[in-house]
């Protein structure tokens, strides 16, 4: 490769990384799943919990580490998003909130429980990552009961 290519590549890399391209950086209007994602912790718990009296509240128990819960994160945000609003997807990181996962007994990663009323639903936990097309049917379900 010449050196002209090799500095029209560097150049257009850098130019990439300073303008957001191909990023997303550089869109203004948060994506509808950020909306109906929210991070839980004991600090907002609460909140959570009142926001389940109006909606589905989906909790969904992972952490970084764990390739099931890796894989399962990009999809059901995703949904959260195309689901416009039917439900809140409250994410919960298992290692930093060690007391939530105590309070849920949570024993597999990930999993996945439906709360209304502050109150976990009846046979409302998915342990583990069933694919998109099951995961829908579980939400679909969750969403029925009231």
């Amino acid at each position: 490769m010449s050196k002209t290519k090799r500095f029209v590549c560097v150049l257009a890399g850098v130019l990439a990384l300073i303008t957001g391209f191909g990023n997303g950086a550089a869109s203004a209007a948060p994506s509808p799943a950020a909306e109906n994602v929210m991070t839980v912790t004991s600090g907002n718990y609460a909140e959570v919990m009142n926001i389940s009296k109006q909606k589905l509240v989906i909790m969904d128990f992972g952490a970084t580490w764990c390739p099931p819960c890796r894989q399962m994160k990009p999809v059901i945000e995703r949904l959260a998003g195309e689901y416009g609003g039917k439900f809140l997807l409250g994410e919960v990181d298992v290692d930093q909130s060690r007391d939530l996962s105590s309070k849920y007994n949570i024993r597999y990663l990930p999993t996945l429980v439906g709360v209304r009323n502050a109150a976990e639903l009846p046979s409302s936990r998915n342990i583990g990552y069933p694919g998109e097309a099951k995961l829908r049917a579980w939400i679909d379900a969750q969403l029925a009961k009231r």
